[in-house]
């Protein structure tokens, strides 16, 4: 059995490798025997170093304004068809409002005051009742909202470099993180053992 390893290119850093095997042919033994394991440096020189890449798909919470057009009714007075009219709620209100203040008070002036609280009073009550609106039409109007949405993004990124180099007339791959340049010579440590069949 042979093992391979990258030590260090020849003359630079040292590198991290995963080893490769290369298995002997051999027959199973179910008998103990002896082995004799020899580890040696010997130079390789690379031909070819290829990235090994990882895709995965990233998420990321974005905000966005989106807007739509949506359509909107529009009200009127069901007697005056005037829309958003509360002109006649103001004047029942003042006529009430001063026909009661100038029987509940015998001084100057009761009359007016009390049509000016009954033309408020009559307003108010005219916005806050709408039964006597309806819709007479619809409008188009833009409404914005903002919402948060997922971003999704392939990224891929290089996890190591699948690296085939020669050494002795064979051609052998083995992993690294860091890049090897083509015709680069390499330390590599063979580790072989021996034993009887």
């Amino acid at each position: 059995m042979t093992n391979f390893s990258i030590l260090s290119k020849t003359g630079t850093k040292s590198l991290t490798l995963v080893l490769a095997t290369a298995a002997t042919a051999g027959t199973l033994i179910t008998t103990p025997v002896l082995a004799e394991t020899r580890i040696e440096t010997v130079i390789g020189t690379v031909t070819r170093s290829e990235p090994i890449t990882s895709t995965y798909i990233r998420k990321t919470p974005t905000d966005q304004k989106v807007c739509e057009v949506q359509e909107v009714p529009v009200y009127a007075d069901a007697a005056s068809g005037d829309e958003g009219s509360d002109l006649g709620a103001m004047i029942i209100g003042g006529v009430i409002g001063s026909a009661i203040g100038n029987k509940t008070s015998d001084q100057d002036g009761a009359g007016a005051a009390g049509a000016v609280v009954g033309a408020i009073l009559g307003r108010e009550h005219a916005k806050k009742n709408k039964q006597g609106q309806q819709i007479v039409g619809y409008r188009n109007e833009e409404v914005c909202n903002i919402r948060t949405v997922m971003f999704e993004e392939t990224v891929e990124e290089v996890t190591g470099y699948k690296n085939r180099i020669e050494i002795d007339g064979k051609i052998i791959t083995l992993e690294s993180i860091d890049p090897l340049i083509d015709d680069e010579r390499v330390e590599i440590v063979r580790e072989t053992t021996y034993s009887l069949q």
